[in-house]
C-alpha cells in the first residue's frame, strides 16, 4: 500500500538547482524567481506547482514519489549498485551530493532506466529477516540466466500453489545479478482476489476487483553453493520452494541441507583489552562496544543493560562497567553476556565519518545486512574471534 507523501517536505529537502532543473519546461514556472526561495520559504514553489496543468502535476507526483522511495542511505547504496554496470562515474557524483533525496531525484532525471532495478534491490533490502531460510550443498557454478529458466521457475511455482491454496493463477519472475556472484530471482504469484476502492484518472470513484501479488525471493550465491529463500507461510513452504528453485534453475536438488550455523562467543567481549583491528582499505577507523546485556546467575538472578551514548565517539564500555559496578557481587566475571551492540565508525566517499551499529546475540543472531561496509564487518567477526565456525566447533566436539 502506498505510503504518505508530503509534497511540502519534499520541496524543503530538495536543493533549489535540482528543483529548478525539473520545472525548467513547466510554463507555470517560466518567470519564477528561484533566488527568492529557501528551505523554509517554499510558498512560491507550491503556488506555481498548483498552477501547472493536471497532467504536469501528475507526472511530477509520479517522479517525486519514486525519488522519495529511494531517499535514504539504503536507497543511495542500491542506486550506486544499479548503476555500476552502466556508468562507473555515478558513484562519485552521488557521493558529492549533500542529501539522499538529491541523489535519488538526480538519478530519476539522469538515469530513469536504472530506477526500477534500484527499486527491486531496495525491496530485497527491506524484506523481513524472519521469513528467510538458507540452504547449502548446491553446485558452485556461474549461472547463465535464460528466459526458459525463468519460465520453468514460474510454472513450477504456480503448480505448487494452485491446487493446494487456489492462488497463483498468474506469476512473473524477474532476475537481478548482484555483486559477488549473487543471482537474485523475484517471483510475484497472484494472491487471492480482493477489492479496492479509489479514483480513476478522471476522478471517478470506483470499486475494483484485483489480484494483489505476494513475494517470493531466491538469492543463489554461485561462488558458495548456497541459496537463501524468502517467502511467507512457514518453513515447510520455503523448503519446497528451495527444491523447486534447485530443479528449475540449477537442474538438481540433491544434497540440499540447512547449513550448520556458526556460533558467537560473546564472553570475549568481557575482556577490557579486546580490540577490533580493521584494514585501512575498508575505511572503518574505529569499532567499539556500545552496549551489552549482562545476566547475573547468583542468589539474586538479574539482567542489566549497559550502554554508551551513541553520539560520543570517545568512551569505553568497560570503564562504565567499572564505574557503575563497584559492589563486589556485581563483578563482570559473575555475569554472562547475553547480547551486545557494536558501533563502527565508517568513512564515506567524501571522507566524512558516519556511525553504523549492529546487534549480536547468542547463539548466532546478527543483524548486519548486505552493504559493502556491513559485509566487511561480518568478515571481521571471524577475525576478532567473536564468530566461531560451525565446522570447527563440530570437529572440536
Amino acid at each position: 500500500m502506498p505510503g504518505f507523501f508530503d509534497l511540502h517536505s519534499f520541496f524543503r529537502r530538495v536543493s533549489r538547482p535540482l528543483l529548478e532543473r525539473y520545472f525548467a519546461d513547466t510554463s507555470a514556472f517560466a518567470d519564477f524567481d528561484w533566488g527568492s526561495t529557501t528551505p523554509r520559504k517554499i510558498d512560491g514553489i507550491v503556488d506555481c506547482f498548483n498552477a501547472s496543468t493536471p497532467e504536469q502535476r501528475q507526472a511530477a507526483f509520479h517522479m517525486f514519489r519514486r525519488a522519495e522511495a529511494l531517499a535514504d542511505a539504503t536507497g543511495t547504496q542500491v542506486l550506486i549498485e544499479a548503476s555500476r554496470g552502466k556508468d562507473s562515474g555515478v558513484a562519485a557524483k552521488l557521493a558529492a551530493m549533500k542529501s539522499a533525496v538529491d541523489r535519488s531525484l538526480w538519478m530519476c532525471l539522469e538515469h530513469p532506466d536504472l530506477i526500477e532495478g534500484a527499486r527491486t534491490l531496495s525491496r530485497i533490502e527491506s524484506l523481513s529477516k524472519r521469513m528467510w531460510e538458507p540452504r547449502s550443498g548446491l553446485p558452485i557454478q556461474p549461472l547463465e540466466v535464460t528466459a526458459e529458466m525463468k519460465e520453468r521457475l514460474r510454472r513450477q511455482i504456480m503448480a505448487m500453489f494452485q491446487p493446494e491454496q487456489w492462488r497463483a493463477d498468474h506469476c512473473i519472475v524477474e532476475h537481478v545479478r548482484r555483486e559477488g556472484g549473487v543471482e537474485c530471482f523475484f517471483a510475484y504469484p497472484a494472491d487471492y482476489l480482493d477489492e479496492r476502492e479509489g479514483y480513476d484518472l478522471e476522478g471517478n470513484f470506483e470499486r475494483t476487483s484485483w489480484n494483489p501479488a505476494f513475494k517470493i525471493f531466491f538469492a543463489y550465491h554461485s561462488t558458495e553453493g548456497t541459496l537463501d529463500v524468502y517467502a511467507p507461510g512457514g518453513s515447510k513452504i520455503r523448503e519446497r520452494l528451495a527444491h523447486i528453485f534447485a530443479q528449475a534453475v540449477l537442474g538438481t536438488d540433491q544434497g540440499m541441507q540447512l547449513p550448520e550455523l556458526d556460533r558467537f562467543d560473546l564472553e570475549i567481549l568481557k575482556n577490557p583489552n579486546l580490540t577490533f583491528p580493521t584494514n585501512p582499505v575498508d575505511r572503518i577507523p574505529l569499532v567499539r562496544i556500545q552496549s551489552m546485556r549482562l545476566r547475573f546467575h547468583d542468589d539474586e538472578p538479574a539482567t542489566f543493560d549497559i550502554s554508551l551514548g551513541g553520539r560520543r565517539r570517545d568512551g569505553r564500555i568497560h570503564d562504565v562497567i567499572v564505574d557503575k559496578m563497584r559492589e563486589i557481587h556485581a563483578h563482570l566475571s559473575a555475569a554472562t553476556v547475553v547480547s551486545a551492540v557494536l558501533q563502527a565508525f565508517v568513512l564515506t566517499a567524501t571522507g566524512k565519518e558516519r556511525s553504523l551499529t549492529f546487534r549480536l546475540s547468542e547463539p548466532s543472531f546478527c543483524d548486519l545486512e548486505d552493504s559493502p561496509e556491513e559485509q566487511a564487518l561480518r568478515r571481521y567477526l571471524h577475525i576478532w574471534g567473536i564468530q566461531k565456525d560451525a565446522h570447527g566447533l563440530a570437529e572440536a566436539a
